[in-house]
């Protein structure tokens, strides 16, 4: 057995032992190698063995470090952060492809999220989101057009929030979701190639500036298969992370 192969079965019974859930922190790359007693190099090692079995994920920055891992993605609910910083802490790559982007006329439901008068027309957007190396989610923006002239000419592979607050000096302050768990139909299931039925995750959220106006309705599906939904509450507040 290498030295490789001894630090990835330590490590292994590191998880079991300490009964660590899938998404909960283990410790730093510090930390485990002083507990473990073998150089960063060495622990490097082991931990890309396990990273490639997705048995453990790494992440940088402040709230990064080495995490328990079953190949899924936490879907934070108590955020207003935007999907592709969301996956990026979690040390994945994330890559959006736009499906549509358009004018057009909102539907009843549409018009009653983003507190609509008359025939407003609105931006829609859809999107496929890539996380690794395949599909994650299907998602569906509508935003009221008048607030924001000229949107389908920027770039909207990058997060639609960081977007927002750059080019129109918007701040998202809250948003209010629902989740239910459904079934991919046919189109759905083409568009995330996956099979038809497959479990989904449907959200949909609307979002509020801090005034308190409705800016985006959206309708978000995400496999199942690689989504766990995470959420924090700390006293009577909802916490909510800004970063967009």
């Amino acid at each position: 057995m290498t030295r490789a192969e001894e630090i990835e079965q330590r490590l292994l019974r590191l998880l079991s032992e300490g009964e660590f859930r899938p998404g909960e922190r283990i410790g730093t790359e510090r930390s485990l190698a002083e507990q473990l007693d073998v150089s960063r190099s060495l622990l490097r090692q082991g931990l890309e063995r396990l990273e490639n079995q997705q048995r453990l994920r790494r992440s940088m920055g402040r709230t990064g470090g080495v995490f328990a891992d079953d190949g899924k993605i936490q879907r934070h609910l108590n955020t207003v952060q935007g999907v592709p910083e969301m996956v990026r802490r979690q040390g994945l790559t994330v890559r959006t492809t736009v499906i549509r982007a358009e004018l057009a006329s909102p539907s009843p439901s549409e018009q009653r999220a983003l507190e609509m008068q008359g025939s407003s027309p609105v931006f829609r957007i859809v999107r496929i989101r890539h996380a690794g190396s395949a599909s994650w989610s299907l998602d569906t923006s509508v935003l009221p057009a008048r607030r924001f002239p000229r949107l389908l000419s920027q770039d909207l592979t990058v997060s639609l929030y960081r977007l927002l607050g750059r080019e129109y000096e918007l701040t998202i302050d809250r948003a209010e979701e629902t989740v239910e768990a459904t079934q991919a139909t046919r189109e759905q299931a083409e568009e995330l190639e996956i099979p038809m039925g497959a479990g989904l995750l449907e959200i949909h959220r609307v979002t509020y500036d801090e005034c308190h106006l409705p800016v985006e309705y959206a309708h978000d599906l995400f496999r199942a298969d690689r989504t766990r939904i995470h959420t924090q509450k700390v006293g009577s507040s909802w916490k909510r992370a800004r970063n967009f």
